[in-house]
């Protein structure tokens, strides 16, 4: 009797790791010879698996070319081994069959289950108990067209189960698609089936929690086929809380906190992390000792840090790279802003700041919206010539309620006005009249040509990749071990010879080389840091800000195709960052801050209400950082006479 091997001694060719091809002479001599156990499926699908592997390598390492052509030669027909045996089976061993295949061709059993056409073998009465037997998910049923034909009642059936289509269901047409794999849905299953299982499931006792978020924010990507509808958000939400009040306990838990204080004790500007706390500590005699407005308006720069160096919004989503934690526990859902912890407790940390600094401010008879008055009216036009803005912010002893509508109106007020003035080079009070409705954020131009570059070539994102990702295998090597995460960090702090690098990562170092990234300096590896600063601006922001650096070999990449240019009052980041604070144009999950307000759909809670506001004259700081960054670039290419990237 032929012994079943292990698991660890077949050849997969999904799992082949520098040394299992040596596993292969042996199993095509034992196939050669008659002694391959040919009943048992792994053998099976283990000499399709070196089939693939010769159709794939031309050499192996450590064979000679005689060696490698004979085992290729003895490989060539053992697909009819596969087809031989995927025909034999009958209906009632097809369970028994799989559940003896090793997890490691899984893929191959139905990559051969649907060729050969194993399924038309299963009748209607026994069609559920062999799929359950098969343990096929949805994802499994619905990716084979003429399985789900043939099956469509029984599909149907099973798919109305809340327990088993639910999730799928609102995977399916809420979750961000990764497109990777197509799905054909039985035609007995209609809207109102799949409207009435996710129904079915919120109302379930056992739900999970981020199914539960996607229903009440993702956005349907056919909402002819599905769709969520206001009262199916709104259980959702019931049924969101109320999973919350009944699990107190989760397995993962972590504390963040977040501590401001303004007082003539603090140091001028202290923010510390400690413990999951963010400390921000100001001096408030210092505020109160610099009552300028431009200061005033700078301490949203350099105290708060609402912006880097580059006025690149520092509160954006795109701004914050997300940790595996956070990816791992976050929903990923279609036409969702995708937030982490980091941009929540960043900008629940900038609410605050302003929350304190306008309290301070107050206590000194000064006003944040008579600061964003003078900004439009008074200092563009002295500093930058710019006349014709109009800026007519609420009265002080206005209701909160009146004072956000005001405000929120001013704001697309001001923005149709920079409009017209980067379009017009000024503002026709008669023509800016005639001008209805408001603009998109992301259309919002700019004063300067050349202003945000781009990543636009599938190369640089590998050089990114390459140099800056913990999944990249050039970052170990025998003399380091796994000391670094990434390349970049390894060349940076050690000296590396290029034959210290693995060998299976030749290839790849060979094309960083040539793509110019790193190159050999005295027998070691050194990087191009102007082409690293490059890489790593797009990698950690998205994007640069072009008018701050003069680079050769970024108008280079630029004038190749492989970055491009985009000029607009916002970057895509920021003025996505808009789109979900402000309105749901964009997001389906956006807070839609100044359109509640504007359609009375808004919280009548006073201090909702007010945290609402503080988020609306942050908004508005933001934009009035950036439209004065225009103008300010504007002169300064204007004075020098050049913009570095008019090409």
């Amino acid at each position: 009797m032929l012994k079943k091997p292990r698991a660890r001694e077949y050849f997969s060719i999904k799992y082949c790791f520098a040394g299992e091809e040596e596993k292969i002479p042996h199993v095509l001599d034992s196939y050669v010879k008659n002694q391959l156990d040919l009943s048992d499926v792994n053998r099976v699908l283990e000499l399709s698996s070196i089939k693939q592997f010769f159709d794939k390598y031309d050499h192996v390492n450590g064979w000679s070319d005689d060696c490698y052509l004979k085992n290729k030669e003895l490989s060539r027909n053992v697909e009819k081994e596969v087809k031989s045996f995927f025909l034999s089976i009958s209906e009632n061993k097809i369970v028994s069959i799989y559940d003896a295949c090793e997890v490691m061709f899984w893929d191959e059993f139905w990559k051969y289950f649907y060729i050969y056409k194993v399924y038309e073998k299963i009748s209607m009465e026994h069609f559920k108990e062999i799929a359950e037997g098969l343990h096929m998910s949805p994802n499994k049923l619905l990716e084979n067209k003429n399985l789900v034909e043939k099956f469509d009642v029984q599909i149907t059936e099973m798919l109305k189960t809340p327990e088993f289509g639910a999730r799928f269901i609102v995977d399916f047409y809420l979750r961000k698609d990764n497109g990777k794999t197509k799905y054909y849905w039985p035609k007995g299953l209609t809207r109102e089936d799949k409207y009435n299982t996710v129904k079915a499931y919120i109302n379930g006792d056992i739900v999970n929690a981020n199914i539960l978020d996607l229903i009440m924010n993702g956005k349907s990507k056919n909402p002819k086929e599905f769709e969520v509808d206001v009262k199916l958000k709104h259980l959702a939400k019931k049924r969101y809380e109320r999973y919350w009040d009944e699990n107190t306990m989760p397995v993962i838990k972590h504390e963040t906190g977040i501590n401001v204080s303004f007082s003539p004790e603090n140091p001028d500007c202290e923010v510390v992390f400690s413990a999951g706390v963010i400390t921000a500590k100001y001096n408030s005699n210092w505020i109160k000792d610099n009552l300028d407005y431009p200061t005033l308006l700078n301490n949203f720069i350099y105290l708060f840090a609402y912006t880097d160096g580059y006025m690149r919004c520092s509160l954006t989503a795109g701004s914050l790279k997300q940790g595996i934690i956070e990816n791992l526990f976050s929903t990923q859902g279609n036409g969702m802003y995708q937030k982490g912890q980091s941009f929540e407790l960043l900008n629940a940390l900038s609410n605050i700041q302003m929350h304190g600094y306008v309290g301070v401010l107050n206590s000194c008879d000064i006003y944040l919206e008579d600061i964003i008055k003078w900004f439009f009216e008074v200092y563009i036009k002295n500093e930058f010539g710019a006349n014709g803005f109009i800026c007519n912010m609420p009265e002080k002893s206005d209701s909160i309620l009146s004072k956000y509508e005001r405000v929120a109106t001013v704001m697309d007020g001001e923005t149709k006005q920079f409009k017209l003035f980067c379009e017009e080079g000024e503002i026709d009070r008669e023509l800016y009249e005639m001008i209805s409705g408001s603009v998109r954020y992301k259309e919002i131009p700019s004063l300067i040509k050349n202003k945000y570059a781009y990543v636009n070539s599938n190369e640089i994102v590998r050089e990114m990749h390459d140099m800056f990702s913990d999944q990249c295998m050039l970052s170990y090597t025998e003399k380091t071990g796994n000391k670094y995460n990434t390349f970049f960090e390894l060349l940076r702090l050690e000296n590396v010879k290029p034959e210290e690098i693995e060998e299976y990562n030749f290839d790849e170092l060979n094309w960083l080389l040539e793509r110019g990234v790193v190159y050999v300096s005295d027998g070691m590896l050194a990087l191009n840091y102007e082409r690293i600063w490059i890489l790593k601006e797009l990698n950690d922001n998205g994007v640069i800000c072009l008018q701050y650096k003069d680079s050769d070999i970024l108008r280079k990449l630029i004038s190749e195709g492989e970055i491009r240019v985009e000029s607009s009052l916002l970057s895509e980041s920021e003025w996505e960052y808009f789109n979900y604070v402000l309105n749901k144009s964009e997001f389906s999950n956006g807070l839609d801050l100044r359109n509640r307000y504007i359609h009375d759909t808004n919280s009548l809670d006073k201090r909702h209400q007010q945290n609402d506001y503080i988020v609306l004259l942050k908004m508005f700081v933001i934009l009035v950082i950036k439209i004065n960054e225009e103008f300010c670039l504007q002169d300064k290419i204007s004075k020098k006479g050049v913009d570095f990237y008019e090409l």
